[in-house]
């Protein structure tokens, strides 16, 4: 629990503050005045002030945060400040510091991925294990044993990257091309249908399809230093084929067999560089949960390794955030048209969630989900809805058009809806959030 409200506290608090910082940006590259800089809502946990005479706020809800400029439409305007004052900036400029906002959120996501491509990624091939027969999969030809190395015509070579794949086409009632490499190396063309998966996107996806990824086999990855592994002279990429004459299929067999073994002498045999070796392995004793379980001190291997130099990693992190704003954008026009449910959408719960369970797992994983949600954040704060910064947006290109301001009074109405319509919203995922925990 306290992982999971740490980890949303600074997911919230970095997007926010990036998207915040972008308006803040670009209001004082115009002149404008800045009186308050906040993050979170609620009770002032710090502030300061800077030389300009900004004041910076931290809140104790970080639930959001907001720039306010100096404004004449709820500020009295002293005289020599009519230079600072926002609202009577030409329009261009106002429509550059609305989208300076979502744009910050882009550029925070195209950093986070380049750092994490400059690092490599590791993956498990798309080789599928079990085809239900007379699921979609089966339908259209997959078979067992084969890998995915083409998702509606983009390359995959991972799992990870077929499920981006997969969420970008939910909802989708056209198949979807795909190429897969079989057993014998041959590459076959095929269409799968994701009707079945679209029609309820919330079940599990591989289940609707009826394909079963293929298990993790017993390959040994990297061995620490002082574990039981190495003092057993195992090797990186080792194959475990047996246990104490027990045959060894998967990478959840064979930890299942070190935990059950704490300080027991376990007789092994191993596949090396083709040939098979003798070994005998002493798991380490650990406490878990109050369980005393064993430990071979090694990683997972047989994963792929997917190195980028440092101009690929810029190109692919591009790329990325250009996807994921495409896929996103296509989940909302799926929404209009009724070919994806409200049911999909998610609030501070889930966010919360899903913040919790990919800290949990490592620092790269926490690092995309950040990039993730600073695109979403970006995006939704696009949509041309008064109060969003892409309403704003669009009534300065509308001043633009026109060479007059809109009226006031068209501005508050405008506002008011708008601020019904994402109230709205809000209510309905939090809703579905709290279906989700308790049905």
């Amino acid at each position: 629990m306290l992982t999971t409200l740490l980890a949303f506290a600074i997911t919230i608090m970095v997007i926010v503050a990036i998207h915040e910082y972008g308006h803040y940006f670009a209001m004082r590259r115009f002149g404008v005045k800045v009186l308050v800089f906040s993050i979170g809502f609620g009770p002032q946990i710090a502030t300061w002030r800077s030389r300009s005479g900004t004041k910076f706020v931290l809140s104790a809800i970080p639930l959001g945060g907001y720039v306010r400029p100096l404004d004449r439409r709820d500020t009295e305007i002293l005289p020599g400040q009519e230079q600072e004052e926002f609202s009577q900036k030409p329009a261009w400029q106002r429509v550059i510091v609305y989208a300076a906002g979502p744009l910050a959120n882009f550029i925070l996501a195209v950093v986070l991925y380049w750092v994490i491509f400059l690092g490599g990624q590791v993956g498990v091939p798309a080789t599928l294990g079990e085809v239900a027969e007379g699921s979609p999969a089966h339908a259209a030809g997959l078979l067992k044993g084969d890998e995915i190395i083409a998702f509606g015509g983009k390359e995959v070579l991972t799992w990870q990257q077929v499920n981006m794949e997969l969420i970008r086409h939910v909802g989708s009632t056209d198949p979807v091309p795909i190429t897969v490499k079989g057993a014998g190396h041959e590459e076959r063309h095929l269409s799968l249908d994701l009707t079945p998966w679209s029609q309820d996107p919330e079940a599990p996806v591989f289940e609707v399809l009826g394909i079963t990824p293929q298990p993790l086999a017993p390959i040994l990855g990297n061995i620490m230093a002082e574990g039981a592994a190495a003092e057993a002279g195992l090797q990186e990429n080792d194959r475990i084929l047996t246990v104490n004459g027990k045959s060894v299929d998967t990478w959840s067999t064979w930890v299942g067999m070190v935990q059950n073994a704490p300080e027991t002498p376990l007789s092994l045999e191993v596949e090396r560089d083709g040939q098979v070796l003798e070994v005998t392995l002493t798991p380490n004793a650990m406490e878990r949960d109050g369980e005393r379980i064993g430990l071979a001190g090694v990683q997972l291997g047989g994963l792929r390794q997917i190195d980028y130099g440092a101009l690929e990693a810029v190109t692919q992190a591009f790329s990325r955030t250009a996807d994921q704003i495409s896929m996103i954008l296509g989940s909302f026009k799926k929404m209009l048209l009724g070919q994806l449910s409200v049911k999909t959408l998610g609030g501070p719960i889930t966010i919360a969630q899903a913040a919790g369970e990919t800290a949990a797992v490592g620092m790269d994983s926490f690092l995309l989900f950040l990039a993730f949600f600073s695109i979403s954040l970006g995006v939704i704060n696009l949509l041309p809805v008064p109060m969003l910064d892409g309403g704003w947006i669009l009534f300065g290109l509308i001043e633009m058009v026109r060479r007059k301001p809109l009226s006031e009074a068209f501005l508050m109405t405008a506002q008011r809806m708008g601020f019904a319509l994402v109230l709205a919203l809000m209510s309905l995922a939090i809703f579905n959030d709290l279906v989700r925990q308790f049905s």
